[in-house]
């Protein structure tokens, strides 16, 4: 008893001030942050608003809540359709054709209640309906109680052919082995759950943007390319430059270090040379590379047209639309800055690869694409793992080359959630900027968790 009092007593003095440091720099930050998020905080605290803040962000507060409940539902979803069923499926064909029933059924079932919801709101003379119809083709057509009144049959026809499909499915379903339908059954909901949680985000974000802050709520997408984009792009780099590294090629510590040193540089200096590269002027390097090859000036950073805009020439809102050429010229910077990073700790993980698992592979006569797929990806995927989680945390904290690379520069494009929030802190309000922090902690939260739903299991068992 009194050894494990000792040992008790050890471990919280070696624990204590870790803790400590944790609750007081980690916690209380947080807890501070909620509670100004729901006062006026302008820049002293004023009086108590509970969840106005919120409401001003997300719109309507129950929508933001009903999106983020459903994203949580989305991870579940999406652990019910990877995860060891242990009865693996050989008819898979059978899946496939299920699930599409499935989701045609669901969605002519929601088709036709939108419809059905828009058309009522539409008669009696909604405000929100009569916007609605002002973006829809049916106004040009007449009369659009007429037209919806078509598409809500057609909506109703595809719901009645889909369940015809799917009580044929239940029929093959009753014919599968019994070994075999657990393993149906749990990538069946999966599926199901998955789309059903991507609708109601859909509908959730769309009244979102409709009564919430939309710069904020637009920043948040300008978050996902830079994250998107970033991380991709380092993560596919550092690993072909760790290959060429782990090849012991002439020159290799030179270029080890070379390949590192963006990471080392300030982040203010990089920003700044990078600015000057590719600034809107003519006479900016960047466009006199491109001049020299016959190309057209661009203005870079000062561009706020969406990339599918730009290719097809046509008028796209939201993820679809693409990232604009600022935001693409931000995410050649975190590339530039850490494909260095990424090479290195991937290099490391090649060295610890035992040598003995690739002379095996060659002689069992494996191409190279073979060992690169069934031993190197294995063993390599905790360090891809860690890579990606670091990243997607990293970038959607990214503010100051950001910052620094938009200078007096107007280009909302390029707006990331941290700089929505900076934003409000120039602005003397404290507590909205705080609201909007807990928002975009709580998405990184969810996104980590969804990370750690996807890769983690894989990771863990090198599979």
């Amino acid at each position: 008893m009194k050894n494990q009092w000792r040992e008790a007593r050890s471990a919280g003095l070696f624990l204590g001030p870790g803790i400590g440091l944790l609750i007081g720099f980690g916690i209380l930050p947080i807890c501070l942050a909620v509670y100004m998020s729901m006062h006026r905080w302008k820049p002293v605290q004023g009086r108590f608003l509970g969840a106005s803040h919120y409401e001003k962000a997300l719109g309507d507060i129950t929508s933001g809540l009903i999106v983020l409940a459903a994203f949580s539902t989305l991870i579940v979803g999406l652990w019910l359709l990877t995860r060891d069923w242990r009865q693996p499926l050989s008819k898979r064909a059978l899946i496939l054709i299920t699930a599409v029933s499935l989701v045609l059924l669901f969605s002519s079932l929601l088709r036709a209640f939108q419809l059905q919801n828009f058309l009522g709101g539409y008669i009696e003379g909604q405000e929100w309906a009569k916007d609605i119809a002002k973006d829809m083709f049916i106004h040009k057509r007449g009369d659009p109680s007429h037209q919806l009144t078509l598409l809500n049959d057609s909506a109703r026809s595809l719901m009645g052919a889909s369940l015809m499909l799917l009580i044929c499915q239940i029929g093959i379903f009753s014919a599968v082995r019994v070994n075999q339908r657990k393993a149906l059954l749990g990538r069946l909901s999966g599926i199901l759950t998955i789309y059903a949680a991507s609708q109601v985000v859909s509908v959730g974000w769309r009244k979102m943007m409709g009564s919430g802050d939309t710069d904020f709520l637009n920043s948040l997408i300008h978050t996902v390319f830079y994250s998107v984009g970033t991380i991709s792009i380092q993560v596919s780099l550092g690993l072909i430059i760790a290959f060429a590294l782990y090849r012991k090629l002439r020159g290799f510590t030179i270029f080890r270090f070379l390949i590192f040193l963006p990471y080392v540089v300030p982040v203010v200096a990089m920003a700044t040379v990078f600015r000057l590269i590719f600034g809107a002027r003519e006479s900016s390097l960047s466009n006199q590379m491109l001049t020299a090859f016959g190309g057209e000036p661009l203005k870079w950073i000062v561009d706020s047209t969406p990339l599918v805009s730009r290719l097809l020439g046509i008028e796209i809102d939201g993820l679809i639309a693409g990232p604009s050429l600022g935001m693409i010229t931000v995410i050649l910077f975190g590339v530039f800055s850490y494909t260095g990073y990424n090479a290195v700790i991937l290099l490391a993980g090649l060295t610890s690869i035992p040598a003995e698992l690739y002379e095996a592979a060659e002689i069992e006569g494996a191409s190279a694409w073979q060992t690169f797929r069934h031993i190197t990806m294995p063993l390599l995927s905790p360090v891809i793992f860690f890579l990606v989680i670091t990243g997607l945390i990293g970038t959607f904290q990214a503010f100051t080359h950001i910052y620094i690379m938009l200078g007096p520069i107007v280009n909302e494009s390029i707006h990331t959630g941290v700089i929505m929030i900076w934003e409000q802190v120039q602005l003397g309000k404290f507590g909205y900027a705080s609201a909007l922090a807990v928002i975009l902690f709580i998405l990184i939260i969810l996104l980590t968790i969804w990370q750690f739903t996807l890769f983690g299991r894989r990771q863990e068992f090198g599979e």
